[in-house]
């Protein structure tokens, strides 16, 4: 499923996305597309793969039209760029929407008019019965995943979510 594949991971520097781009290189990808607005964060993955399957770009799923980018001739994305404390969630509710809800949305329709094959979003176990900002943004992207299935139309991209526990 990975081989000779093209895969974007969002929040490619993060915690989630250093382990993930880690494991999918042991499975020969064509390219890994590594996005993350950390510019250090990038700098620093970059320094501690330095594998010619790798690309590395500075951009943040806000901006639609960079993810449009990115997802040129993608065939797997997988979404892990996310807002995930809970306290600076609780005190920026709207900074969380922004980049759980909106960025979310636009990673899923630049992927379905980019016709790429499989999307997965990394969600959290706190969406299981959100007590919180952060938990119910993670519950309403997997509902919008959910969701994009259905209006994806003619594209035959299979969209799902996993959910992380801490």
């Amino acid at each position: 499923m990975i081989e000779n594949k093209n895969i974007l991971v969002t929040g490619g520097a993060g915690s989630i996305g250093r382990v993930l781009i880690r494991r999918l290189l042991q499975h020969n990808p064509n390219v890994i597309r590594a996005l993350d607005q950390s510019e250090p964060g990038l700098a620093k993955l970059k320094a501690e793969l330095d594998d010619t399957q790798c690309r590395f770009l500075a951009g943040n799923v806000r901006d639609k039209e960079r993810l449009a980018r990115a997802v040129d001739d993608i065939d797997i994305v997988i979404h892990t760029a996310a807002m995930k404390h809970i306290d600076i969630s609780e005190y920026n509710p709207f900074e969380a929407v922004k980049t759980n809800i909106m960025g979310l949305q636009n990673l899923i329709d630049v992927s379905i008019d980019a016709g790429v094959d499989r999307f997965v979003f990394t969600s959290s176990d706190k969406a299981a019965h959100p007590a919180n900002t952060m938990g119910t943004t993670k519950l309403l992207g997997e509902k919008l995943v959910t969701a994009a299935n259905k209006y994806s139309g003619d594209h035959e991209i299979i969209l799902s979510s996993v959910r992380f526990g801490n």
